[in-house]
């Protein structure tokens, strides 16, 4: 305690947002202020680590719970019941003797299963390995909204560059105020060739000093092409933060109050970052009104920095925890990840999202559940091992750095006359059993597309993005895709473990149709090309000025040997019986799996900015997780 001052691939998307608030402000150079440090003692999850008892496990029997898939032989077919069964999972060591497959780091989910299928491993889809598409399809939502927001060209639609221009249009053109937000075009690269003869003297110190700056340089999927590179600088440009209002942010505020049109875009861009990524961790220029100082203006709001920016970057709940834990820098030892997990378990931070949550706080709660499986409604019917907890922690270190690295810009009768069947029965799954994650997802890109509809015209109009280009499906229906996914998921997870589906009043759901396309997902989940993608990415999550930067990385896959077995029988009965009885001891089995999960890392060095490819080439180089974490710390 510290005081004072058959292959499942494993993985979820989840942290990026907070990054422009923690990383990007102590890059500007923004004053620190004094903060009453409170004594904090942390709590130690190893006491909520401990196997489940297995009479802590009693779900009711409910007999119209039937499994939709028949079990035995066509010409004597069994019913499942697994409404009062209890699943036991757990993780069993890796040992150094067994198959080369299951000893190495891989690249992708698809090179992974395919390794260790050619092997002979069963293939099970793990919460990272359908997390792991979920990542793919977010970076290209929001490389696409990025896009958009900046630069778009529906009849009556005003875009921030516009928004820019037309605060340009009232004021003094030289000023420092009027140089500074037209270095924002010029940066993104909006100037056309014939307006550089009005392009004011000052401008450029600030394009100079900004490109100079670690926080220009295009990190996750903004290094996908020029486009992105582009509106990655001019977003990130327009988050720089101002710690007094005078001068060129009070300048800006009053051009806006006198432009009812650039004002009316200005606030739809602030609404709409807001619900994208999280509300806001500082003040922006409609904030400033009256005479009141930064300070006192937030105090009042209840916005936790005293600084404006005329795009603020989003907030987490994460980044609030490490300012709080250490607002003099990290002591020696420090481990933000176990931090977090712990502030989460011992209840320090509620992931539940608030009336104000953007979509990042939607992600951040899907996760909870790897953290927290006692809380989830399956808890009843699966007993966890130790080792298994803490795949769910390892799961969720890797899923919510994938997910903040998205936000990384902004942040189942009885025994009757029939025969008993001659197979043994083990758990079947189709996907690792954790639905609450799955339904949490659905719900999270039901709140995006509830908050996109309101805001794109036509979300058909626009296509999500890749490495590679444009993404084959439109928008709007790639979304609505992956809402009907996640929920389909869930029911075939449900019924994996034997669970009712449940849902709140007005959730919209299809439950057959959704069930149908996930099963159908399920089947052919290794074809998809978004598990083709190189999983590794770092991010920046804590840093001191000119000093070092402390990075969450994933550093590959690797497979992670999984077993489920029955420690409380479900029940069957023969087809056209009505009876349920227990399913007998001497018929069941554990079944046994390979998930694929990703290795995380938290390293500390000095370079400013750790891409992609840079993360890549040295994970390719060192090979094992120490080596590369070894390498890491030395720069």
């Amino acid at each position: 305690m510290r005081r004072g001052h058959k292959i499942a691939i494993a993985g979820v998307t989840l942290l990026a947002a907070l990054v422009a608030g923690v990383y990007f402000a102590a890059r500007a150079g923004y004053e620190f202020h004094e903060i009453e440090k409170e004594e904090v003692e942390r709590s130690n999850p190893s006491d909520l680590l401990a196997d489940d008892k297995l009479e802590d496990k009693n779900p009711a029997f409910n007999a119209e719970t039937i499994d939709t898939r028949l079990f035995g032989p066509d010409d004597n077919p069994w019913q499942i019941n697994a409404s009062a069964a209890v699943m036991r999972l757990d993780v069993p060591d890796i040992r150094d003797d067994e198959h080369a497959a299951l000893q190495r780091l891989y690249p992708s989910y698809a090179e992974a299963s395919k390794a260790l299928t050619e092997a002979g491993f069963d293939v099970l889809p793990s919460v990272n390995l359908i997390g792991g598409k979920a990542k793919q399809f977010d970076d290209g939502l929001y490389a696409a909204l990025d896009l958009y927001m900046a630069r778009n060209t529906e009849e009556g639609v005003r875009d921030i560059e516009l928004c820019v221009r037309t605060l340009l249009t009232e004021m003094n053109p030289v000023g420092d105020a009027y140089a500074w937000l037209w270095a924002s075009l010029e940066i993104g690269g909006y100037v056309a060739p014939d307006e550089y003869q009005r392009r004011p003297s000052g401008a450029d110190r600030f394009v100079t000093a900004f490109l100079a700056s670690p926080a220009a340089q295009p990190v996750g999927f903004y290094a996908w092409n020029e486009s992105l590179q582009r509106v990655f600088k001019f977003l990130r440009y327009l988050l720089q933060p101002f710690n007094v209002r005078a001068g060129t942010p009070d300048i800006m505020a009053r051009a806006l109050q006198r432009n009812a049109q650039a004002r009316e875009q200005y606030e739809r861009m602030l609404e709409f970052y807001k619900r994208l990524s999280n509300p806001f961790t500082g003040l922006s220029l409609l904030d400033l009104e009256g005479e009141n100082t930064l300070a006192e203006i937030a105090e009042a709001k209840s916005v936790r920095k005293p600084h404006v920016a005329f795009l603020p970057s989003s907030d987490a709940k994460e980044t609030e925890l490490f300012e709080r834990l250490y607002p003099a820098g990290l002591p020696a030892g420090a481990d933000l990840m176990r931090d977090l997990i712990n502030a989460i378990r011992d209840g320090s931070i509620d992931l539940a999202p608030g009336d104000d949550s953007g979509w990042y706080d939607y992600q951040l709660h899907a996760l909870e559940t790897l953290v927290l499986p006692e809380r989830a409604p399956e808890n009843a019917r699966l007993m966890l091992t130790r080792k298994y907890k803490l795949r769910l922690i390892e799961a969720f270190k890797s899923m919510v750095t994938k997910t903040r690295e998205t936000h990384i810009r902004q942040m189942g009768e009885g025994v009757g006359s029939a025969a008993l069947p001659s197979e043994t029965l083990q758990p079947r799954l189709r996907l690792e059993p954790n639905p609450t994650y799955y339904l949490r997802m659905a719900r999270s890109y039901a709140f995006l597309k509830n908050m996109l509809i309101n805001t794109v015209e036509d979300l058909d109009s626009l296509s999500g993005l890749s490495a590679d280009g444009p993404r084959s499906v439109p928008l709007g229906l790639e979304l609505e895709n992956m809402r009907v996914l996640f929920y389909g998921l869930y029911f075939v997870s449900c019924e994996d473990i034997g669970m009712d589906a449940t849902f709140l009043r007005g959730e919209l759901v299809e439950p057959e149709l959704y069930y149908a396309i996930a099963a159908a997902w399920l089947n052919q989940w290794i074809d998809d090309p978004d598990l083709a993608t190189d999983t590794r990415v770092a991010v920046p999550v804590y840093r001191m000025p000119r000093d070092y930067t402390r990075y969450w990385c994933t550093l590959g896959v690797r497979p992670i040997k999984f077993e489920a077995a029955y420690v409380k029988p479900p029940s069957w009965r023969a087809k056209g019986e009505t009876d349920w009885q227990p399913v007998p001891t001497y018929k069941l089995q554990p079944g046994n799996w390979v998930l694929l999960g990703d290795e995380f890392g938290e390293a500390e060095m000095r370079q400013d900015v750790l891409t992609r490819q840079e993360l890549r080439s040295i994970c390719d180089e060192h090979k094992t997780r120490a080596a590369i974490l070894e390498h890491l710390n030395r720069q």
